[in-house]
C-alpha cells in the first residue's frame, strides 16, 4: 500500500474506535494484530489476536464510562512504511482527569494494522489515571 493508503487506514481507524464501530475496527486489524499498551496498570501489556485486541478497546472505553475521545491530529510515515499518529484522548474516571497527548506506531501490512505501539508523554498520569 502507498504511505497515502496507510494513513487513511489508520484514519478510518480512528473514526471506528470514536464511533465505537467494532464491526470496522475488525476489517481495519489484521487477525493476529498485536497491541502495545505501556504500563503497570490493568489494562497495560502486549495482546495479540483480534478478538483480544477489540475486547481490550471495548473494556478501556468502558472503564472510562464512555468519556474517552481520541482525537487525531497527526499522521505520517516513516521510511518504514510505517504510520506515526499523534493524538490527544481525554477521559475521566473516578474523579479522575486524563487529557494527554499520545503517539501511535502502526504498522501495517497487506492493508491491516497488524501492530500498534503506544507512547505517552507522560507516562506517570497515565498511571495515575488508571490507579
Amino acid at each position: 500500500m502507498s504511505d497515502a493508503a496507510n494513513i487513511d487506514l489508520v484514519r478510518r481507524t480512528y473514526a471506528a474506535f470514536s464511533r465505537g464501530d467494532l464491526s470496522e475496527l475488525a476489517r481495519c486489524f489484521a487477525p493476529d494484530v498485536e497491541h502495545i499498551a505501556p504500563g503497570k496498570h490493568a489494562l497495560a501489556g502486549v495482546l495479540r489476536g483480534r478478538d483480544q485486541v477489540l475486547a481490550r478497546l471495548s473494556a478501556t472505553k468502558a472503564a472510562c464510562d464512555d468519556t474517552l475521545t481520541v482525537t487525531l491530529e497527526e499522521a505520517f510515515t516513516n521510511a518504514d512504511g510505517q504510520v506515526i499518529a499523534v493524538d490527544r484522548s481525554a477521559a475521566s474516571r473516578n474523579g479522575k482527569v486524563l487529557d494527554e497527548r499520545v503517539a501511535i506506531l502502526f504498522t501495517i501490512a497487506d492493508g491491516r494494522v497488524t501492530r500498534f505501539s503506544e507512547f505517552f508523554a507522560n507516562p506517570s498520569v497515565l498511571e495515575d489515571f488508571w490507579a
